[in-house]
């Protein structure tokens, strides 16, 4: 028989049996598409023996950002409470800006079968649907945004990148198990680093590494932080936003910050000529090792910050203007992180949270 024969008789072999699956599945009411190759359609025939009846759960992502995986899972177990055999198949559908659906399957592994999907363009409207034997387990739209960051519970150092000015500079980097004696059930990141006045270390998610571009938004962050210190010197721990992470001054080149300091606590920033200035501060410094909620607005002419405890409503410090210092004005590109600088340092947070923001 020759190489021509037997590919014709595989294939009609594989069509018989595609043919022969869907009729089975027809004939008890399981679903099928018509992209399933044999391999899927026999896999959905774990639905005779471990039938399906009901919604299955689900979870996923509440935020959907460019560059960054969406994933969607769905739970099922079968109608005696079984959990459903490794190898059982789900759908997902997805759709941008409503155009034609994409139709992926996923294999349940440990009860679980899970989809990713990575969104392109800021602006379009993603649609996901999970589906087990046609039971729809999730349906949701999500606007994609620009950027977007946001700790896990359990924070992890392993999700942010040091920069650090000098190369020299001792930093240490632990993740502790108690946030503070007020926080202990939650678990933070901790970054300290030796004497040093003209040194600095900045800890940026590794996800925006690549920078923000503020051309059509601005951007909100959001942190628990904690200001320590290691030096009577002088200290300056908090949040802030980076004109460039290529250090070659411990200040860089432009830098906007909400920080704490020996005594006050506020905004500053620097230039290029690496100059620490005041846009605003209050007197009164933050407790040492205590918890609060950081949070600073930006968008190239308008500066918001708020400093306030991490749970009640006890603001310690606010500022607003839309006059902001020619040196930090209308930053095109930034890159958000958590500082430490001057003469030793120490600062431990957890929730972070960056998103686009207007002002409208």
């Amino acid at each position: 028989m020759s190489i021509a024969s037997d590919v014709i008789s595989t294939n009609t072999k594989l069509t018989n049996m595609r043919n022969a699956l869907r009729e089975l599945l027809t004939h008890h009411g399981i679903v099928y598409y018509n992209d399933d190759d044999v391999f899927t359609l026999a896999r959905r025939v774990w639905f005779l023996i471990h039938p399906t009846s009901g919604t299955p759960s689900a979870s996923y992502n509440d935020f959907a950002s460019v560059g960054q995986p969406v994933y969607v899972k769905v739970y099922k177990d079968s109608d005696d409470d079984g959990e459903l055999p490794d190898g059982s198949v789900a759908d997902f559908f997805i759709s941008i800006n409503g155009g034609s659906e994409i139709h992926l399957t996923s294999l349940f592994d440990n009860g679980q079968a899970s989809c990713s999907y990575i969104p392109e363009n800021a602006g379009d409207t993603l649609s996901i649907k999970a589906l087990v034997n046609d039971f729809i387990g999730i349906d949701l739209e999500l606007e994609v945004l620009a950027f977007r960051y946001e700790d896990e519970y359990d924070v992890s150092s392993e999700s942010y990148t040091l920069v650090k000015y000098p190369s020299s500079a001792n930093i240490t980097i632990t993740e502790v198990d108690e946030f503070n004696s007020d926080y202990d059930y939650a678990n933070g990141v901790e970054v300290s680093k030796t004497y040093g006045s003209s040194q600095a270390a900045y800890m940026i998610p590794t996800s925006l590494l690549d920078g923000i571009d503020l051309t059509d938004t601005g951007i909100h962050f959001s942190a628990i932080v904690s200001p320590m210190y290691s030096s009577s010197s002088g200290w300056a721990s908090g949040i802030c936003l980076l004109n460039s992470k290529n250090l070659s001054h411990y200040r860089d080149n432009k830098i906007l910050e909400l920080g704490a300091y020996p005594g006050k606590k506020g905004l500053k920033y620097s230039g290029t000529n690496h100059t620490i200035n005041e846009i605003n501060t209050s007197s009164g410094q933050l407790t040492l090792n205590g918890a609060f909620k950081f949070e600073l607005w930006y968008d190239g002419s308008y500066v918001k910050a708020i400093i306030s405890h991490y749970w009640n409503d006890t603001v310690y410090y606010s500022y607003e203007s839309s006059s902001l210092p020619d040196a930090i004005a209308n930053m095109q590109t930034v890159f958000p992180a958590f500082m430490i600088y001057d003469y030793g340092g120490k600062i431990r947070f957890r929730e972070c949270l960056i998103e686009p923001w207007s002002r409208d």
